[in-house]
């Protein structure tokens, strides 16, 4: 990896032509210094001084490239994916915000759950969970409860477990402090699911997919799940996905 490394820095200053440049500038400077010509000798030291101003854009090259890798860097989990301990430790790992792009919101009535929003929330963490709406029209329904994974639930059903979410989550983050309040909300979205994630700060993680859901693992604790860099692909369209669906939420709630 090293040696690859190395090798991507070399071709840089090759195309932008910085080492060759700096090299011959350098040979012409230790010429000119032999000269006892004064003026030869200041021309000399200007040169060294451009050879300097030329490695200092040949480490901002390496710095742009190392940065670039580690945007388009990627993780992939094995298991674990929305775990409650999954749960919690996004939450705790959120520094300024973190963003749920989720199916259904059974999970985030747990009292713990919230009680660690809270927290979060009160040390300026801005939280935003999307979920699909208990408003959603039946076809939407329909579709989502053979998307869901365990424990499916057939589009009746589901509706009754979105309302009563969404009425209990409402109820506990109603006794939260006003300043915390305030770093948290809540939409739902009535177009059929399709992604799902969560994004903490500048990283997203993100696992279910879509289709259906005997394709998923059985067992909570196996869904394996990808992790990457919102400032790079795929993390980009993601995160796109869920500013759009945000704001196409906005009205209906």
């Amino acid at each position: 990896m090293r040696r690859i490394q190395r090798e991507e820095r070399d071709l840089l200053r090759k195309l932008y032509g910085t080492e060759s440049l700096a090299n011959h500038l350098r040979s012409a400077a230790t010429f000119l210094r032999k000269d006892q010509d004064n003026e030869a000798r200041v021309l000399a030291e200007e040169l060294v001084r451009l050879c300097g101003q030329i490695e200092g854009i040949g480490r901002a090259l390496d710095t742009m490239t190392r940065v670039t890798r580690a945007a388009n860097a990627s993780l992939v989990v094995d298991r674990g994916y929305f775990t409650p301990v999954f749960l919690r430790r996004a939450v705790d790992d959120a520094r300024r915000n973190i963003d749920f792009l989720i199916y259904r919101n059974l999970q985030f009535t747990n009292v713990d759950l919230l009680e660690s929003m809270e927290y979060a929330a009160k040390r300026g963490v801005r939280i935003r969970i999307l979920a699909l709406s208990s408003r959603a029209d039946d076809s939407v329904l329909e579709q989502a409860s053979m998307v869901l994974p365990w424990p499916q639930a057939d589009a009746k059903t589901l509706r009754r477990q979105l309302a009563e979410s969404e009425e209990r989550i409402r109820g506990i983050v109603a006794g939260w402090s006003e300043p915390a309040r305030a770093k948290f909300e809540y939409r739902g979205y009535s177009v059929a699911p399709n992604v799902h994630f969560v994004r903490v700060d500048g990283v997203l993680r993100q696992g279910f997919i879509g289709t259906f859901s005997a394709a998923q693992p059985a067992r909570l604790e196996d869904r394996p799940y990808l992790e990457v860099s919102a400032a790079g692909e795929p993390g980009v369209t993601l995160s796109r996905h869920f500013d759009q669906l945000w704001e196409r939420s906005a009205a209906r709630n």
